[in-house]
This record gives structure tokens, C-alpha cells and sequence, in this order.
């Protein structure tokens, strides 16, 4: 009897902090959806799938990462998500469709490429680096210079 009783409170103290967990998710995504509304929307070049662009000024994505605890506020986002091929063409949805039957002998390399917010970094101006998501990591994207 003692057991069930320990066992019934260990059950509603998961209950609970699981419907807690559910709210404070909830919640997050409806700030996240309003903050969503209000950026900006910075240019993905098409042709050059490491530059974005906005009011004027082009910021050219690097390799390098910044962490989480390294960005500031989110200034602005980038609204496409693409697939490419190894030769850096956006591959159709048609394309992206297709089944082969009997396989090429070497498979077509493909990378997909979701961008998302972009962000300002913690004490570095965004007039000389920002951050950009893509693919759920957060890459340093610089200024572009005009004689690049």
C-alpha cells in the first residue's frame, strides 16, 4: 500500500511536469511565430547560395560556427529552403521526385539547405558580421567588401 501511494505521486509529479513542459513549449513557439512576423527578410543570391543580402548590404556565409550563448537578438530571416546538386544547381521538384529503377553507377551528391533567422552576434556590429541558421547550425556570415 505504501508503495502504490509512493508510486501514484512519482506518476503525478511526472504528469505535472510534463503538462508544464507542454505549456512552456507552447509558448515558446507563439513568441517564436511572433517574432517570426516582425524580421525582415533578407535575400538569398540564387546563384551564389553563400551570400545573403539586405538593404543593401551582402554578407558572405563562412564556415565557421558561433554557439547559441554567442548571438544577440534576431535581426532578420531567410525564407528558402533548397537542395543542390554537387555542382551547386538547385535541383527541381520534379527532380527531387524521381525514382530511379536501376541506379546510376554513381549516385548524384545532394545537399539540402534550410535557412533560417538571422541574428546579430554579441558585441560585434552586424554592419560587419551577422549569423545565419542553416541547417539548425548558426554560421558566421561577414560583410561583404565591395572590391570582392
Amino acid at each position: 500500500m505504501k508503495n502504490s501511494i509512493l508510486l501514484m505521486a512519482v506518476a503525478g509529479v511526472i504528469l505535472l511536469g510534463g503538462c508544464s513542459l507542454l505549456k512552456d513549449l507552447k509558448h515558446t513557439a507563439s513568441e517564436n511565430m511572433e517574432i517570426d512576423k516582425k524580421l525582415p527578410k533578407y535575400k538569398l543570391n540564387m546563384e551564389n547560395f553563400k551570400e545573403i543580402s539586405y538593404e543593401g548590404k551582402t554578407y558572405v556565409i563562412q564556415e565557421a560556427e558561433v554557439t547559441k550563448e554567442d548571438l544577440d537578438e534576431p535581426i532578420g530571416k531567410v525564407t528558402e529552403t533548397i537542395t543542390i546538386n554537387e555542382n551547386n544547381e538547385i535541383l527541381s521538384k520534379k527532380e527531387l521526385k524521381k525514382v530511379e529503377v536501376v541506379p546510376k553507377e554513381e549516385d548524384e551528391k545532394r545537399t539540402h539547405l534550410n535557412y533560417g533567422w538571422v541574428y546579430s552576434i554579441k558585441d560585434v556590429s552586424p554592419d560587419e558580421e551577422v549569423a545565419v541558421v542553416i541547417n539548425n547550425q548558426f554560421r558566421v556570415a561577414k560583410i561583404k567588401l565591395v572590391d570582392e
